[in-house]
This record gives structure tokens, C-alpha cells and sequence, in this order.
């Protein structure tokens, strides 16, 4: 429980020698924020450019310096916010000097870098990610996100932020479930949206108000599925898939190469029907600080226009002010999520993505097996009479993976 009344904040500054320094009462308009579309945490605050054991702050803050907010809210307490300078503005006038300081938590530098990125077919979600995060210096503490099978993966000259997003966001579209990255006391994490286990309530009063939006801005209502295959004339349409056409026709194209399955295709154009098929409701909601709440948790409201659950797609907090400004969205809680161990048929003629691992020479118990690359490859045989590995997979592209025998249910999608 918040006691609203109780909450107050400490700001820890550690210099460049290791020096642990309490700097609270030199600091004003302290915030700190999470925005959607970007990785890392943002922290701001003025800070007087007081004495410290004979030495001006200036001199002992420096670019690179680690910052921690310390919340304390009566039930709790705990660090929220914890990142190293990047930016300090000084502003001298005859009465005092004050620094501007902006600091960023340590997904910072994958934020502004770029890279080129490429996994061949059947990666998973977590291991892709994992790795991605390792060329970076950066190990994930925990993982509570969706782990598909992925077709190839490529980026060239891409935003990390965008590479981590889009790769997430491939897997929520393959039924993994919605998950983002979050940074906590310098620990990296991939956590599912609304997977928040404490969920606080707010409820319309004099300190608690909303603003709420209904949009169609984003809206798709008709995906038509196309043939990716090279060709002089308009793309063969292999399937349309009408949404709410009552709001009007907006149209998005799906790609199906021939080596794919259709369905596939289905499933992704169903995905996004499912995802931008009605108006989008959006709101702000702005409340008394609730110091532990992150983009991606969810939270309860009963304001306004607003009732039921929600999730954070973005905050800021303002410790002067005491108050916080959210924007969230509604929760779907009622839809059942698809999951990637979800039963599917197959068949024979179907060209799968093999994750990699042991193809045998018989479907029998106790069979010999190689280890092999993952990649695409055809069902060429179904439910194996020995019944311990019953599918037989052949290989699409050798320099791929050189799948070509028996393999175990799951090892393939």
C-alpha cells in the first residue's frame, strides 16, 4: 500500500573515486520517465552548486557519475531510478550556480547505437535476444518474455531499439504474448506487459484526473494476402481477410512467399487484425506518485471514462510536485493468449522452421542421432511408426541446415 503522505525521495550521487554522496538537499525539480518508444529510463534534476567537505558539487559530479533515486512510501522503499550522467547545463547567476543534470540508465548506449543484426531461421525469441544483448556487453538478469521461432532475422543499419522492439514484436504476432526491456539497479530485463504482481488502484478524485481518447487514426480493416514472388506484373492475391469495414476500408498487405505456408500468412494478417481491427483507446491519467510504478505494469482505474485495468505504455514522475502523468491503454484480460506450445497440425508437403538439434536415422526408440543446424525444411513423412521421433523433415537449403531424417515433436514450428 502507497501512503501518499509518506512518500519522499533521496538522491545518491557516486563520484568518479567511488564516493557514496547524499546530494538531496542540493537538488529541485527532480523527475524521472519511461517512454514508449524508448529503452532506456531518463532522470533530470537541478542541482546547486553547493560545497561538499570543502569541494563545489560541480567538481565532483561529472559525466558518467552514477545518479540513484531512493523512494520511500511508508509500506516500502527501494531504488526506482538509477542511470550515469550524460548532460550537465550550467546557469550562474549573482545569487547562485545551478547545473541541469540528465542522466540515463544503462540501456542508454544501446539506445543511440546502431548495428547490423542477422539470425538464420529458427531462432528463438530468447536466444536471438540474449545474444543481441551479449555484444553489448549486457547479460539479462531474467527473461519473462515470449520465446518463438523466428523466420530469418535481419537488420541492416538499424537502431538497437528498434531491432529489440521488432524482433518482440515479431514474437507477440507468432502468439508469444506482448513483453518489453526494463533496467533495474543497472540489471536488464525482458518482462511481459501487465506481469506486475502488486497492481495499484486509482480512483477519480480532486487529486486524481483523466483525459480520454478514441482514435481510428491507426486503424486496419482489410488485409490482403500477396505472392512475394518475382514478377512483372501486380503480385497474385492469395486471400483477403475483411476486419470492422463498417469504419471504412484501410488496407495493409501481407507478403506469402511460396515456400511458405498460407495459413501462415493467415495467422500474421489475422495477428494484425487483431491488434489494430478496432479503434484505438488511449488516455492520460495524472495521480499522486506511486514511486514503483514502470512502463508495462498494469494498474486499475476508476476515473472518468476510465474503468478497469489497464497498462502503462509511458510515465513521468515528478517528485516536486508529488505527482505522476501515465498514458495508458486497456488491458485485454479476457483473450485468451495464444501460446507458442500450442497444438498445431501439420502435414506432409509442409515446409517448417526446424529449431536445430538431433535429426535420427529411424523413428524408433534408441536411434542414432546428429546434431544439425537449424533452418527450413519439408515434412516428408508423418506419425513414424517407431512413434520416439515421429516426423521426417528434409532440408530446403543445404547451406542452411542439413536436416534430413527423424526428428521429436516441438522441434520444429
Amino acid at each position: 500500500m502507497i501512503e501518499v503522505s509518506k512518500v519522499h525521495y533521496d538522491v545518491i550521487a557516486i563520484t568518479e573515486k567511488k564516493v557514496q554522496l547524499n546530494i538531496t538537499q542540493a537538488v529541485e525539480g527532480l523527475g524521472w520517465e519511461e517512454e514508449e518508444d524508448e529503452l532506456a529510463m531518463k532522470i533530470t534534476f537541478e542541482l546547486y552548486n553547493a560545497k561538499y567537505n570543502g569541494s563545489r558539487l560541480s567538481s565532483l559530479i561529472k559525466i558518467g557519475c552514477v545518479v540513484a533515486i531512493k523512494a520511500y512510501w511508508g509500506s516500502g522503499k527501494g531504488i526506482v531510478a538509477m542511470g550515469n550522467v550524460t548532460e550537465c547545463e550550467r546557469s550562474t547567476t549573482k545569487a547562485d550556480e545551478v547545473f541541469n543534470v540528465v542522466a540515463y540508465d544503462n540501456l542508454y548506449s544501446m539506445q543511440r547505437s546502431q548495428d547490423n543484426i542477422y539470425f538464420a531461421a529458427g531462432k528463438g525469441t530468447k536466444s536471438a535476444l540474449t545474444e543481441v544483448f551479449k555484444n553489448w556487453g549486457i547479460t539479462l538478469s531474467s527473461y519473462s518474455g515470449p520465446d518463438a521461432s523466428h523466420a530469418k532475422i535481419l537488420y541492416k543499419n538499424s537502431y538497437l531499439g528498434d531491432v529489440v522492439r521488432g524482433i518482440l514484436d515479431e514474437a507477440k504476432k507468432k502468439g508469444g504474448g506482448k513483453a518489453i526491456v526494463r533496467s533495474t539497479k543497472n540489471k536488464v530485463s525482458i518482462v511481459a506487459v501487465g506481469g506486475n504482481k502488486d497492481i495499484y488502484h486509482f480512483e477519480g478524485n480532486n487529486s486524481v484526473s483523466s483525459k480520454h481518447k478514441v482514435s481510428i487514426a491507426n486503424l486496419v480493416t482489410r488485409l490482403k494476402i500477396v505472392s512475394s514472388e518475382k514478377t512483372d506484373g501486380l503480385p497474385k492475391v492469395e486471400a483477403v481477410k475483411n476486419g470492422k469495414t463498417e469504419y471504412g476500408i484501410f488496407q495493409r498487405i501481407v507478403n506469402h512467399a511460396s515456400s511458405d505456408n498460407l495459413s501462415e500468412a493467415q495467422e500474421t494478417a489475422q495477428d494484425m487484425l487483431d491488434e489494430n481491427g478496432k479503434p484505438k483507446e488511449t488516455a492520460t491519467v495524472q495521480a499522486p506518485d506511486t514511486p514503483p510504478v514502470r512502463k508495462g505494469d498494469m494498474v486499475h482505474l476508476a476515473v472518468g471514462a476510465l474503468n478497469g485495468f489497464y497498462i502503462v505504455k509511458s510515465v513521468q514522475h515528478d517528485a516536486d510536485s508529488g505527482k505522476m502523468t501515465m498514458q495508458v491503454e486497456k488491458a485485454d484480460t479476457t483473450a485468451k493468449k495464444k501460446t507458442e506450445t500450442k497444438k498445431k497440425t501439420y502435414k506432409v508437403g509442409d515446409v517448417v522452421n526446424f529449431h536445430g538439434g538431433k535429426h535420427y536415422i529411424s523413428s524408433y526408440p534408441g536411434a542414432k542421432g546428429y546434431n544439425v543446424s537449424a533452418g527450413r525444411a519439408k515434412i516428408t513423412i508423418a506419425n513414424g511408426s517407431g512413434k520416439a521421433h515421429p516426423w521426417h523433415l528434409v532440408y530446403e537449403n543445404w547451406s542452411e541446415t542439413h536436416v534430413y531424417g527423424w526428428v521429436d515433436d516441438g522441434s520444429f514450428d
